[in-house]
Formats: C-alpha cells, sequence, structure tokens
C-alpha cells in the first residue's frame, strides 16, 4: 500500500472525528457504506471482548447505514430527550496503524478519547478506547465498512450514544 492511500485513510478516521465534534450528521452519514456496521462489543472478562454481535451482548451494534440515520434522526429530532440540548464533545484520535485488510479494503486501528459535554449537567465525562475502521475503496471515495469501538472505560458513568464514541 503506497503512502498516499495510507494518508487518504488516516485522513478519513481524522474526518470522521471532526464532523461528529461539529455534529455535522449529513457528511457523516455519507462517510459510511450503506451495509456498514458500527459495534461496541463488552468485555467479557478483563482480557477478552464479545466476539458476535448476533450472538452477544453488546453495548450497541447497528448493522447498516439506516440504522446510524436513525439514532441521528432520534438526536436531531427531539425524540430523545437525553439529547436536549445536544452535547457537545472533542474526539482525540492517535496512533493510526494503517494496514491492508481484506480485498481492497484497508484497515486503520487507533486510540482515541472523547470529551463530553452535556450543559444541562454541566460536567465533563471522559470515554477513551482503541477503534477498528475497516475501510473500503468505492466510486465515491474511501467509505467506513466497518467501525469497531473498544471502550476501555466499560463501567459506564452516564448514558452514551453513538457520538460519544
Amino acid at each position: 500500500m503506497n503512502i498516499e492511500r495510507k494518508l487518504e485513510a488516516v485522513e478519513l478516521v481524522a474526518l470522521e472525528a471532526q464532523l461528529l465534534d461539529e455534529q455535522d450528521w449529513d457528511k457523516w452519514l455519507a462517510l459510511y457504506q450503506e451495509d456498514a456496521q458500527f459495534w461496541v462489543p463488552t468485555w467479557l472478562s478483563e482480557t477478552k471482548l464479545t466476539s458476535d454481535p448476533a450472538r452477544e451482548l453488546s453495548f450497541m451494534f447497528l448493522d447498516g447505514r439506516k440504522l446510524l440515520a436513525e439514532r441521528v434522526h432520534r438526536v436531531t429530532s427531539g425524540r430523545s430527550v437525553a439529547s436536549i440540548p445536544v452535547p457537545r464533545t472533542t474526539h482525540l484520535v492517535a496512533g493510526c496503524v494503517v494496514s491492508a485488510g481484506p480485498g481492497d479494503s484497508v484497515t486503520v486501528k487507533s486510540a482515541w478519547s472523547c470529551h463530553v459535554y452535556p450543559p444541562k449537567e454541566a460536567v465533563l465525562v471522559t470515554y477513551a478506547g482503541r477503534y477498528e475502521h475497516e475501510l473500503a475503496w468505492t466510486p465515491e471515495g474511501l467509505r467506513i465498512a466497518r467501525k469497531k469501538i473498544i471502550l476501555t472505560n466499560d463501567q459506564l458513568q452516564s448514558k452514551v450514544d453513538f457520538f460519544y464514541l
């Protein structure tokens, strides 16, 4: 894989975080393929994660961009009372390691943290973990085919939603 493709992959992961922080939901959704998976597995033990979202518990598993769009609509329509007003976020992504994935895909593994500020509560909450993005080349450009979010601090002190991660 050449350096330009690696750079494009890292920039897509950074752009995704920026769009979440800017609450630019349409552009964020456009980064995902129609059949993309968005998965936050739970920990089975201190060292082992769940491996099958269809048979094991997950914090979140959304199969397809349509389900992501439904989550966005819930937040933007005011149907989520917990998200009025929508909390402000700051995502930090670091340590991106890019490798060739299956077929023509690219895998980007990185560390992340997100600071969430819900104005009603006036407290800063931080989530952290690791990302595993599987990216695919499409006629529209590089898109997210799968995003696995591994939460380090899985003993959640407050609610969690897709844009916190």
